[in-house]
């Protein structure tokens, strides 16, 4: 943790001089930044003492002590609330509205100072990983204690809970349809009620239960706050049910869930929980699922672990497990040497079978099946002596049938298999922001999934070998075709004499907008072609979805004209450059056409 502990600090210093906190007079004002703080807090509609001090984290006294200096400027006034005259209620004076534009102002104006000198892509660098930073900082304020299922604070984390399955649930959910859990049943000594809460709010829940079976612990009443989701806490919260069954002596945990909670039935079983025969009556559940809590269900990974490739993609991911405390060992094609991995300890093998020997778990992140081939295959002894005892996770775009027939060599051999390719480029791979697919035997992807947490967002899993690569090929029809139609419309922006500044800001403010359109507008505005993702793979791509597409009989239209389009920019010595250098083919087009040769966008005739 040192190295992390330190980072943080480091980073916390930053900031607050950058931002001026330290200063007496924050802003330029005459008041330091925590009071305007509380200003900003109580805002044009007011709020109740006792829940500012607790968005705040403030005693009551250092709180009253703060109101009366505001309340001294003539810019707040604390009243009885008018529905409860117990209940202290701060409110801004029109003096303290005034106060507050200005401060609005100023910090933009701040806020601005610190964007301004940076580049566009330094921009949107900084706001996503500020964006981040909340992210995890809230993720960090989250406590699970347990609590009395019938405390006010229970019952409301139940209650949003119901209202939850009601909203999502076909034809709404009716609690007396359902299969009654009793208070007493997960109350000690036959169950736990665990409560979730920010800032003493209830934002999730789970209850367990041995009362029917005390060998078997069934989890209860899973709740995650939907402002909160992608934070990790369905996973803590699973987790800690866990943890309770076992306390409680139970050896498996088991719970149902219905269809259209679909993140849940994805948490489950990235989990390691198993789809099992349904064991209850229970009438709006789908599926049932339950985990081992002895022996294979509780694998921790394993602890020598190796990476291949280090690429576009590779080698951001390779610095992300290794500062999240994996040790590894990697080897390039092409002989590379990282200072941040070389400082933290990173070995590097001086050749594949090496690596092989030094490790339980493999990461092979190549670019195609021919690289695999090569790697792989073109060790002495061959892929056999390579794998067997071993666990191998490919996480590069095959072919469904080669991954399928990769995953029957390496079982075959001894090894074990799972594949884990990601949606992304190389900035959600510096910033552990890729989407992973995993698909394999469920006990190997449990030994896995929590390898891919540093790396990743969100890990899913979608079943057997090759179902994860068919599911991202899936993804990439709709990237492909995302970015390219971009390109179009800065083309088209551009013959026709419009802005691009214009376009992308309209563009970033719209429904259409998602995190790789605003970081591709960028570069489009910027003229950065510097690969993210780069033509020729995104040309190998789209080889991989029509010839999947073909075995499978489905019609691809627009990744077919896609496949075409990025051959082209490949032949004209583009394929180097990012996907988003696709406008340099389309606009050679419009040349094409303009001296005219047939327009072959238009039909004959």
């Amino acid at each position: 943790m040192e190295p992390r502990i330190q980072t943080i600090r480091a980073f916390n210093r930053v900031v607050t001089e950058r931002l001026g906190a330290l200063q007496d007079r924050y802003l330029s004002r005459d008041r330091p930044l925590s009071l305007d703080r509380v200003l900003w807090e109580i805002g044009d509609d007011g709020i109740e003492v006792r829940e500012l001090r607790s968005r705040l984290g403030l005693d009551s006294g250092y709180a009253s002590r703060q109101l009366r200096a505001l309340e001294q400027e003539g810019l707040v006034v604390v009243t009885p609330s008018e529905h409860d005259s117990r209940v202290r209620r701060a409110t801004l004076t029109p003096a303290g509205r005034a106060e507050l534009a200005v401060l609005n102002r100023l910090s933009d104006d701040l806020v601005d100072t610190i964007l301004d000198p940076l580049t566009e892509r330094q921009r949107d660098e900084l706001v996503a990983a500020a964006a981040t930073v909340r992210r995890l900082f809230t993720a960090s304020e989250i406590t699970i204690t347990t609590v009395d299922p019938a405390s006010d604070a229970a019952r409301s984390a139940v209650d949003a809970y119901r209202r939850t399955l009601d909203d999502r649930f076909d034809g709404g959910f009716h609690p007396e349809r359902s299969l009654p859990t009793a208070d007493d049943a997960l109350r000690p000594p036959y169950g736990r009620f665990l409560l979730a809460t920010l800032k003493d709010r209830p934002v999730g829940c789970v209850g367990v239960t041995t009362a029917d079976d005390p060998a078997a612990a069934a989890i209860r009443r899973l709740w995650v706050s939907p402002e909160l989701r992608g934070l990790g806490l369905g996973r803590r919260l699973l987790d800690a049910a866990e943890d309770a069954a076992a306390s409680l002596g139970a050896s498996v945990v088991r719970l149902e869930t219905n269809r259209s909670l679909t993140e849940a039935i994805g948490l489950y079983r990235a989990a390691g929980y198993d789809e099992v025969v349904p064991f209850n009556d229970e009438p709006y559940a789908h599926h049932w699922f339950a985990k081992q809590l002895t022996g294979g269900g509780t694998e921790t990974p394993p602890g020598r672990v190796g990476f291949i490739g280090l690429g576009i993609m590779g080698l951001p991911m390779a610095r992300r497990l290794v500062h999240s405390g994996v040790p590894l060992t990697v080897w390039n094609r092409t002989p590379k040497t990282d200072d941040e991995l070389v400082s933290a300890g990173t070995r590097t093998a001086a050749t594949v079978p090496e690596l092989f020997a030094g490790c339980d778990t493999v990461f092979v992140m190549l670019r195609d099946a021919a690289a695999v081939d090569q790697v792989l295959r073109g060790a002495p002894g061959g892929l056999a002596h390579l794998v067997a005892g071993r666990t191998i996770a490919n996480m590069g775009t095959l072919s469904p049938e080669y991954a399928k027939a990769l995953a029957d060599e390496v079982e075959s051999a001894g090894g074990h298999y799972v594949e884990a390719p990601v949606s992304g480029s190389r900035r959600p791979a510096e910033d552990g922001n890729l989407v992973a697919m995993v698909a394999g035997r469920p006990d190997v992807v449990r030994r896995v999934v929590p390898l891919l947490d540093p790396m990743c967002a969100r890990v899913t899993t979608c079943g057997p070998v090759p179902s994860g690569i068919t599911m991202k090929l899936a993804v990439n029809v709709f990237l492909i075709a995302l970015v390219t139609g971009l390109a179009e419309a800065f083309h088209f922006a551009d013959r026709h004499g419009l802005d691009p500044r214009l376009l992308r800001d309209i563009l970033d403010a719209g429904q259409m907008s998602s995190p790789i359109s605003r970081v591709k507008t960028a570069k489009l505005v910027a003229g950065d072609l510097t690969a993210q993702a780069a033509i020729s793979d995104v040309h190998t791509n789209s080889e991989l979805i029509v010839d999947a597409a073909v075995s499978a009989g489905a019609a691809v239209p627009l990744s077919d004209l896609c496949r075409a389009l990025y051959a082209d920019a490949v032949r004209r010595g583009d394929g180097a450059l990012d996907m988003v250098g696709i406008l340099r083919t389309i606009a050679a087009g419009q040349r094409t056409i303009a001296a005219g040769q047939p327009d072959r966008s238009r039909p004959e005739g």
